[in-house]
């Protein structure tokens, strides 16, 4: 996780914190006077910065822990070459699997890490992708990719550099259906 996402997850992190706190201390109040609504207010903006502070950092220290990057290599072929890849979270039901999303000369790889319920490996041969395109991940953020295979498939992913993936994509299957924005 590079320093750009671990200030990212923790600005919305904190933000929401932010206004949970602020909430919950206002709902909580006996004496909602004009001092009391200042107190809350800004006793939630620190703790929300405080918290999306060691969120953010928290999560760094996962992403980039040996104990998760050791578990999510995986094995290339012969004439197999990774060409790019980044972290990554695959929808599985209602599980967004954490891991890592692999593109190499042949097929588009996802490998979960040892800290999911669903742990799995997905291979997709680039020739049987049809189509890609970005969407909103939970209505919010432009990071998602859907991939659909020439069976219909399709498979969702949140991933880091969604723009990156899609010239990467394109310019490996070489396919007229990628959105690229």
């Amino acid at each position: 996780m590079d320093k750009k996402a671990k200030i990212k997850s923790g600005l919305i992190f904190g933000i929401a914190m932010t206004g949970f706190y602020i909430i919950q201390g206002l709902l909580t109040q006996d004496n909602l006077t004009t001092r009391n609504i200042i107190i809350t207010i800004v006793s939630s903006l620190i703790g929300g910065v405080f918290t999306g502070f060691l969120f953010g950092w928290m999560m760094g220290l996962l992403a980039n822990s040996k104990y998760l990057t050791k578990s999510i290599h995986i094995e290339t072929g012969v004439n197999e070459a990774i060409v790019f890849e980044t972290g990554a979270n695959h929808f599985k039901g209602a599980e967004a699997v954490g891991g890592k999303l692999y593109l190499t000369n042949q097929r588009l790889v996802f490998k979960s890490h040892k800290l999911n319920i669903q742990n799995h490996e997905l291979s997709i041969p680039l020739s049987d992708i049809e189509n890609v395109d970005r969407y909103k991940a939970l209505g919010i953020s432009n990071n998602g990719l859907i991939v659909e295979t020439i069976n219909h498939t399709i498979e969702k992913f949140v991933v880091q550099k969604p723009g990156e993936w899609m010239e990467h994509l394109a310019e490996k299957n070489g396919s007229q259906n990628f959105a690229i924005q």
